[in-house]
């Protein structure tokens, strides 16, 4: 019985410890994915774990990620400057290479919150002009 009770017991504990590993794995990814904010009309693709997202509609090697959409171009995420569990900080670029930004990402399980750190600002197309985004954008997966 004892030998029993001990495989019981063994494979419980690798069923934990899988469960646990599974849910750090989840945990970890939470600044991969497509994100976007429908009242904006944009969209985010990212991968910060690795520079492995093609942009559509440039000829460039695969980055970290863009922004696109109701936007002055297409955003492209080219440095991942910081990455921490609560926060990261990226450097983007227009496609146009005519501006430049860091960018804070915070992440949860379901948005992602940007959030404009320098001074210029991305622009949004409203009716003929350009407008100013928000310096803060949530983006829901």
């Amino acid at each position: 019985m004892n030998d029993t009770y001990y495989i019981i017991m063994k494979g419980k504990v690798v069923l934990m410890a899988l469960m646990l590993a599974f849910a750090a794995n989840v945990s970890a990814q939470k600044y991969k994915g497509h994100f976007a904010n429908e009242d904006l009309k944009i969209k985010l693709e990212l991968n910060l774990y690795g520079d492995s997202i093609p942009v559509p509609g440039l000829e460039m090697d695969s980055c970290y990620g863009y922004l696109q959409g109701n936007l002055n171009g297409t955003w492209v995420i080219l440095r991942v400057k910081n990455l921490e569990d609560k926060k990261a900080i990226v450097r983007a670029s227009c496609d146009n290479g005519s501006d430049t930004q860091d960018l804070e990402l915070v992440a949860t399980d379901s948005t992602v919150t940007l959030r404009q750190i320098d001074e210029a600002n991305i622009k949004t197309i409203s009716g003929k002009k350009y407008v100013k985004l928000p310096k803060q954008i949530i983006l829901h997966r």
